[in-house]
């Protein structure tokens, strides 16, 4: 129970990220880091084995990056903004995003071991 509350939480959480990201300045850097947030959140909760929640934080995440988020939407690669930001927040996204999977991965592993045993 407390999985799926938790799950449904980190979704809302990623969601609501889209608001700031779309403002100007530093909103759209706490947009991103609250979705990067969600993403940890959403892999606690998939830990028990269902992978919808952190799916759904994942896909949403990924949109905010790419295509809402003022400072790191891909359209900023075109313009000739600051090119050392917008890689460097992708970096970072990719970095939180192998960790998740990582996380996820390993509990999986840890979940098979428990059912052989």
């Amino acid at each position: 129970m407390l999985n799926k509350v938790t799950g449904w939480c980190a979704v809302l959480l990623s969601l609501m990220a889209f608001y700031p990201s779309n403002m100007t300045g530093g909103l759209s850097c706490i947009g991103f880091y609250i979705s990067l947030f969600a993403m940890f959140i959403g892999a606690y909760a998939s830990s028990s084995g269902k992978f919808i929640y952190f799916n759904l934080v994942f896909i949403t995440s990924l949109l905010n990056v790419l295509l809402v988020n003022d400072g790191t939407n891909v359209f900023l690669l075109s313009q000739h903004s600051d090119l050392v930001y917008v890689l460097s927040m992708y970096g970072i996204f990719i970095v939180v995003s192998v960790v998740c999977f990582g996380l996820l991965r390993k509990e999986t592993l840890l979940a098979e071991l428990d059912a052989i045993n």
